[in-house]
C-alpha cells in the first residue's frame, strides 16, 4: 500500500453551470467511492479553489470540465480551451476530462492538442465513462508509482554491488595474505 495512491488522496473536480444536473448524476458516485469531490458550476470559483491546492506524488487532481461553460463579464461564453490550458499551466500533471452533450469534433481535436486526456459524451453510460477514467487514471498513475519504486530498489542493488565489490577489493589489496590458500 505504500506505493499505491489511495482514494481519499484522489481529488476530483467538475466544473459545468448545470450543475444540478451533475448533482443528480453523481449521487449514485458519491455513495460508491471515497473520492474528494468537489463542483463548481463557474470556472471562476473553480480557479481560485485550485490555485490553492497543493499536489504531492500521492496525491491525484482530475478535473472534468464540460463544454457549455458560463457566459463571462462581457456575456460571451468562457473557452473551453482557455480553461484547459489554465488548468495545465496551474498543474501540468493534472489530468483533465472534457464532457459535452454533442461531439464537436474541432473542439476535441484541439483540446487534446492542449493536454486534454480524454473527451466523454454525456449520454445513459456517462456515469460509468467517468468511473472508468478515474479508475484508468489511477492505474496509471500507481504504475508510475511502482516503476519508480522499482528503479530505486534497483539502483540501491547495482550501489550495493558495487560497494561490496570495492570493499572486497580493498582488502585483497591490503591484506593479499587472507586470500592464498
Amino acid at each position: 500500500m505504500k506505493n499505491r495512491i489511495l482514494k481519499n488522496n484522489v481529488y476530483v473536480y467538475f466544473v459545468d453551470n448545470d450543475d444540478e444536473y451533475l448533482r443528480k448524476v453523481l449521487t449514485n458516485f458519491e455513495d460508491v467511492n471515497n473520492y474528494n469531490i468537489q463542483i463548481y458550476s463557474k470556472s471562476k470559483d473553480f480557479f481560485s479553489d485550485f490555485n490553492r491546492i497543493k499536489l504531492t506524488k500521492k496525491n491525484v487532481s482530475i478535473v472534468f470540465v464540460s463544454t457549455a461553460l458560463e457566459m463571462d463579464e462581457n456575456g460571451t461564453p468562457v473557452e473551453i480551451i482557455d480553461v484547459l490550458r489554465k488548468i495545465k499551466q496551474i498543474s501540468p500533471k493534472t489530468e483533465v476530462i472534457l464532457y459535452s452533450d454533442n461531439d464537436n469534433i474541432n473542439l476535441v481535436s484541439s483540446a487534446f492538442h492542449f493536454g486534454a486526456y480524454t473527451f466523454i459524451k454525456k449520454n445513459e453510460n456517462f456515469l460509468l465513462r467517468l468511473e472508468n477514467n478515474i479508475k484508468g487514471i489511477l492505474s496509471q498513475k500507481n504504475f508510475i508509482l511502482k516503476k519508480h519504486s522499482s528503479m530505486l530498489i534497483t539502483k540501491l542493488f547495482i550501489i550495493f554491488f558495487f560497494v561490496v565489490f570495492a570493499l572486497v577489493a580493498l582488502i585483497y589489496i591490503l591484506f593479499p595474505q587472507w586470500f592464498t590458500t
